[in-house]
């Protein structure tokens, strides 16, 4: 047979053939193997160091454990991961206490050596470690990150910068919130909201000054006056005022007009309930909703004819909910309709009130 397959050109070739690949295969069965079994033994580790630190860990919720283990070079990446989640979940005192672990253990130094690492996952871990850790030194470096790195890096970057020194952090975050469209603007919030919101009023206010000066019509002046919710009103107050004095954009007029909240300023909202822009007459709406008086009925009552669905809807909650408004008096704005889909809003509107 062997004769036969070298004196045969085709059957030789299949043969190697199928050598090589069942030597491929084999191969390719002791690589899974041996994935399979880097797997179960790194679980096995994780669920090790969960049973070892998670109960220390819940003990700072009260007192800082008077006992602690040595940490562990294989451990490092585990504890480093398991006290992030335990500060993100605590408060208070609490995260303190658990600040205080982490020094007894030393771990501010794993976590500067994970910087280094190749790995894109554990240097995320010790940007976030370190914020948690208030490592001052590294202010220069996230702050860099914020403007340069890719979203994810970013955005832990500049968590980890407020956490640090939000007094200096703020004023980057922002910077880069007028100008990273990657950047979602709930995401941006809930990073501002661990700061003080008078900081954030104050640091916001210059921001929106300036870019107004720099360049009305970016998309940046939007996105910052959206974020009027993490902020004290009151001190951005003249920011949002002066965006309406502006040649601004239309999007940022509808932001604008969500931020109103002095009843001083109710006249931007009548002004700009018959803007050629249906979204901004949808947030003039809104904000008469919230600051309209009395005599703003027939102006909304005019807007229940709008052509766009948004705007009467609007119109609608915004009429049902101004002082004195009561259900004969609804009834009777209703019965003076002539437009049916007018009529058919506003029976909707009154049917939501009625339902809260």
């Amino acid at each position: 047979m062997v004769s036969d397959i070298a004196s045969d050109p085709l059957a030789g070739t299949a043969f190697w053939a199928a050598a090589a690949a069942l030597v491929a295969t084999g191969c390719l069965l002791c690589l899974v193997v041996l994935a399979r079994v880097r797997l179960l033994r790194r679980l096995a580790l994780s669920r090790r160091a969960a049973v070892l630190w998670n109960p220390l860990l819940a003990q700072c919720a009260d007192e800082v454990p008077a006992s602690l283990p040595r940490l562990r070079w294989r451990d490092r990446v585990r504890f480093l991961l398991l006290w992030c989640n335990a500060q993100e979940s605590l408060r208070g005192e609490s995260q303190e206490r658990l600040l205080q672990m982490a020094r007894r253990l030393d771990a501010e130094t794993h976590a500067r050596r994970l910087l280094g690492s190749n790995t894109l996952s554990r240097r995320l871990l010790a940007v976030v470690a370190l914020g948690h850790l208030r490592a001052r030194d590294f202010v220069p470096m996230l702050a860099a990150q914020v403007q340069w790195e890719p979203t994810l890096g970013s955005l832990l970057a500049a968590k980890a910068l407020v956490r640090i020194d939000a007094a200096f952090g703020v004023g980057p975050v922002l910077t880069a919130a007028a100008t990273r469209d990657d950047w979602p603007i709930a995401s941006v919030a809930n990073i501002l909201r661990e700061c003080d919101p008078e900081l954030v009023a104050f640091a916001l206010s210059t921001a929106i000054h300036r870019q107004i000066a720099k360049d009305a019509r970016a998309p940046g002046l939007t996105r910052l006056l959206r974020l009027h919710a993490t902020a004290r009103r009151e001190p951005l107050r003249d920011a949002v005022l002066k965006t309406f004095s502006a040649d601004v954009s239309t999007d940022a007029l509808a932001a604008a007009l969500a931020d109103l909240w002095h009843p001083e300023d109710v006249g931007h909202a009548r002004r700009l309930l018959h803007h050629s822009e249906w979204f901004v007459r949808v947030a003039a709406a809104r904000a008469l909703g919230r600051l309209g008086t009395a005599e703003d009925a027939p102006r909304l009552t005019a807007s229940l004819a709008d052509r766009q669905w948004w705007v009467r809807y609007r119109a609608a909650q915004a009429l049902c909910g101004l002082p004195a408004m009561d259900e004969p008096a609804l009834e009777a704005i209703g019965a003076s309709l002539t437009d049916p889909f007018a009529r058919d809003m506003l029976r909707h509107a009154r049917a939501e009130r009625a339902s809260v």
